[in-house]
């Protein structure tokens, strides 16, 4: 037999690409603490001293008058704290892709040719 023949041989190759999937949600959850703060404050009071002097030269018959209630009101610093919110931080949430390498490993089929004569 003369001639030539000819087969085309196939095989399997694999097709490897990457598709992006979610893998997790994340959320930006923001708690508010309480704490105790100690801040000392310099406060200031009166204070009443009496202090004697010599009479003012005045006729005996004449006196000083004297006040209407005979009362002084005294007065003092009291700390007056007030609590408001102010901006001290930014926060974000930033993702970020982060590159590595996996092994894939599958099966593939190729075709082997062989030659068959008689005899």
């Amino acid at each position: 037999m003369s001639g030539e023949h000819a087969v085309t041989r196939a095989e399997e190759r694999l097709d490897v690409g990457v598709e992006v999937i979610p893998v997790g949600r994340a959320r930006l959850v923001v708690e508010t603490t309480t704490e105790e703060v100690l801040v000392p404050v310099r406060v200031t009071r009166q204070r009443v001293r009496v202090e004697m002097g010599p009479p003012p030269d005045t006729s005996p018959v004449e006196r000083a008058p004297a006040t209407a209630s005979g009362w002084l009101t005294l007065h003092a610093d009291e700390p007056v704290v007030t609590v408001r919110s102010v901006p001290v931080e930014r926060v974000r949430l930033v993702t970020a892709w982060v590159p590595g390498e996996t092994q894939v490993t599958a099966t593939v089929a190729h075709e082997v040719v062989e030659v068959e004569t008689p005899g």
